[in-house]
């Protein structure tokens, strides 16, 4: 007979081992499913709760406020980018912060400061185009390139946020300050370089063209001196029937009379003589507007440094105006105030005082957000909770908590 002492097993192990069938034949998300029912009460409390303290959070949390500020200038994305730059510069910055502690805003300032160390304006100071810039896509059609190169927002809105109204006002006062009266500098310092290069190319033609003209008006005397010489050794009788070659180009043949000949090549002179004339009192005002733009460039290099403001730049340009004695020097800065002043113009706000609005905390959406975030950490943690417990009830065969066979 065979012994039979083993086959047997106790009554926990039968009991094991007929549930364990059952729940191995359940479907897989039936079975997650009773699970997560089992631990309904936990994973309740776990995504109530965040949401809860989100929820009060934000409530209690101090209201933020924000001003937007509409400018109607036309902007390319390029001009759009070196706008950004010239506002979030070391020495602007440092103007705008003395400011807002001149005003009492320290906290402000210190706040900016901060921002300007983790590259974190947005929350503070934010630029906005409209329309928004195309995606630079990639694209091998020139027109569609060009296209998306050209392209112009019409409006330029700069949003300033703060703790309170008080705050966003004097804050937004001397950031559109800034915009609208210190900014403008750096165009007009940028004017004033273009403008230097222009008038020293103009200047370099004329250095570069004196020597052919003058040297093309001396070939033109010689040939009147000889002219005049031929005339001379004719007779009257036969002066008047003399016919020389006058041009050939492109075989393509003029004869005139002597006389006419001597008349065209003193024309000729004249018109050289008038041109280099002409050439030297063009270099000669020339060399005044580069000397004038490098006292200009001057003054606003020292006004980069300073808080100085394009209309005290355009006071100063009135003053070296009245001391000129030169009219066409005096034309000229005529012409660097009126584009100053246009400069200025396109930098002015569509609107003096803009309504200051509460920052939406948003509370509903973001204690829904914790709230779905903390549901499903507690349901992967049930079911990881779950899955050691059996793995601790029923450890695999071969492992240290296994039984082994008698």
């Amino acid at each position: 007979m065979s012994d039979t002492r083993y086959t047997a097993s106790d009554p926990g192990e039968s009991g094991s081992s007929t549930c364990e069938p059952s729940l191995s034949r359940e479907p897989t998300a039936l079975r997650y499913l009773n699970l997560l029912w089992k631990h309904r009460v936990l994973i309740a409390a776990v995504s109530v709760v965040p949401a809860v303290i989100v929820a009060l959070a934000l409530s209690l949390w101090p209201r933020k406020y924000t001003a937007t500020f509409v400018y109607e200038r036309p902007l390319a994305e390029s001009q759009h980018s070196i706008l950004l730059q010239r506002f979030y510069s070391q020495e602007n910055l440092d103007k705008i912060i003395d400011r807002l502690r001149e005003q009492g805003l320290s906290g402000y300032a210190g706040r900016l400061n901060e921002a300007r160390v983790r590259q974190s304006f947005d929350k503070l100071i934010r630029f906005e185009v409209s329309p928004m810039y195309p995606r630079r896509l990639q694209t091998t059609d020139p027109a569609t390139s060009t296209q998306i190169s050209a392209f112009q927002a019409r409006l330029l809105l700069v949003r300033v946020r703060g703790n309170s109204e008080r705050e966003v006002l004097k804050a937004a006062e001397i950031v559109t300050g800034n915009i609208e009266s210190v900014l403008p500098i750096y165009d007009i310092r940028n004017d004033l370089k273009e403008s230097i290069q222009h008038y020293r190319m103009l200047a370099a033609q004329i250095e570069d063209t004196r020597f052919t003209l003058t040297l093309d008006l001396q070939k033109e005397q010689t040939k009147l001196e000889k002219l005049k010489a031929v005339g001379a050794a004719a007779s009257e009788a036969v002066q008047g029937s003399i016919v020389l070659q006058f041009n050939d180009v492109q075989n393509s043949r003029e004869f005139l009379p002597l006389s006419y000949q001597v008349r065209a090549v003193q024309s000729r002179i004249i018109d050289l003589q008038e041109t280099l004339a002409g050439d030297a009192r063009k270099y000669d005002f020339y060399l005044q507007v580069l000397d004038l733009n490098g006292r200009l460039l001057s003054r606003i290099e020292e006004s980069v440094l300073t808080y100085s403001t394009a209309q005290q730049f355009v006071d100063f340009l009135g003053e070296q105006l009245r001391t000129c004695k030169h009219e066409a020097l005096s034309d000229y800065l005529k012409s660097t105030i009126r584009k100053t002043e246009n400069l200025i113009l396109v930098n002015t706000r569509a609107g003096e005082k803009p309504v200051v609005y509460p920052v939406p905390k948003e509370v509903l959406t973001n204690s829904g957000l914790a709230a779905v975030v903390s549901l499903m950490v507690a349901m992967l943690a049930a079911v990881l909770s779950e899955h050691r417990r059996r793995q601790q009830r029923d450890p695999v065969p071969g492992s240290s908590g296994a039984r082994s066979p008698q």
